[in-house]
């Protein structure tokens, strides 16, 4: 008697549990995105999309970095606007990478991906590179 409307009630739940369109991108215990040893294994696709996560942490990085530095005094201002310079150049770069990999044949792709990596590596090295900086400043 209470079984069927139990049975439907569960269906239902994880029906609804597995047409989620939320897509989850992993992070490590850093919350940084995907390691580069995981880019190897991942579609085009996938990486695609891990990079597109990537660039929104790291635009949301440097903002925050704007934010605090703006609290610290003029000494971190000043080497934060030295330090946006490299961050905005990486960032350049980067994005310049992803949409020649966007761009790439199905053939070529993987063919862009070392240098897709390599940029955004870089630009998370130059990233990290300022936070160190600007505090160092205060």
């Amino acid at each position: 008697m209470f079984i069927r409307p139990l049975a439907l009630l569960v269906g239902a739940a994880l029906l609804a549990a597995c047409s989620s369109d939320e897509k989850v991108t992993q992070r490590d215990a850093y919350g940084r995105y995907a390691t580069t040893s995981d880019y190897k294994s991942m579609s085009r696709a996938e990486l695609e999309e891990a990079m597109n996560a990537g660039l929104i942490d790291v635009d949301k990085r440097t903002a925050e970095l704007e934010t605090r530095a703006s609290t610290l005094g003029q000494d971190a201002i000043e080497e934060l606007h030295d330090q946006l310079d490299n961050v905005a150049e990486c960032r350049t770069e980067f994005v310049n990478e992803l949409a020649r990999l966007r761009a790439a044949l199905d053939k070529d792709w993987p063919d862009r991906r070392d240098d897709v990596v390599d940029a955004y590596t870089e630009l998370r090295k130059k990233l990290d590179n300022a936070y160190e900086e600007v505090f160092e400043e205060t």
